[in-house]
């Protein structure tokens, strides 16, 4: 006589065997995604940290700025002056498009500010007789800077307002 729960065990095990890929295939797939989602969190959070310590350096050095030299540069964006903070050494900062970052000029002295940057944009605001003096000049509002970091796609921005009065020269 053959015993007929012989065949069960074998369909069994074969079903055994397709639902444990299923389910080990569907957990992959949750541990994946979770695994991505944590590391683009952990890029942007690291670029927006980077971002800020940049911005608020550039604000350090722009607030407390005595004179423009020359007039600040469009294409690519920068701008040199002189700080009364950080001595009376001309200062620039200046976006290098070639190798993506933005430079802080000191001495002949190159220090980057932030790589990987997509695009960046500086604009010095003037606006007429802010000191309320007769002699009707144009002296700086504001300096607008903005950019992008590549991979994030956020805009970061600023606008800092001098402390002195600085007559538009150029």
């Amino acid at each position: 006589m053959h015993d007929r729960s012989a065949g069960f065990v074998l369909i069994e095990l074969v079903t055994t065997l397709i639902l444990v890929g299923v389910i080990g295939a569907f957990a992959s797939l949750f541990l994946y995604s979770g695994i991505n989602g944590y590391l683009a969190s952990k890029r942007n959070s690291e670029a927006a940290l980077k971002a800020q310590v940049a911005l608020d350096r550039m604000s350090a050095e722009l607030r407390h700025i005595e004179s423009i030299q020359g007039a600040p540069v469009q294409t690519p964006p920068s701008i040199t002056y002189r700080s009364r903070d950080f001595g009376a050494a001309d200062r620039r900062i200046s976006y290098d498009s070639g190798n993506q970052n933005i430079i802080l000029k000191v001495n002949n002295s190159d220090f980057i500010l932030l790589d990987n940057v997509e695009s960046f944009t500086l604009i010095v605001d003037t606006d007429n007789n802010l000191d309320g003096s007769s002699d009707d000049s144009k002296e700086v509002s504001a300096i607008k800077i903005a950019f992008k970091i590549i991979g994030v796609g956020t805009l970061f921005n600023t606008r800092i307002y001098p402390r002195n009065f600085i007559t538009k020269n150029w």
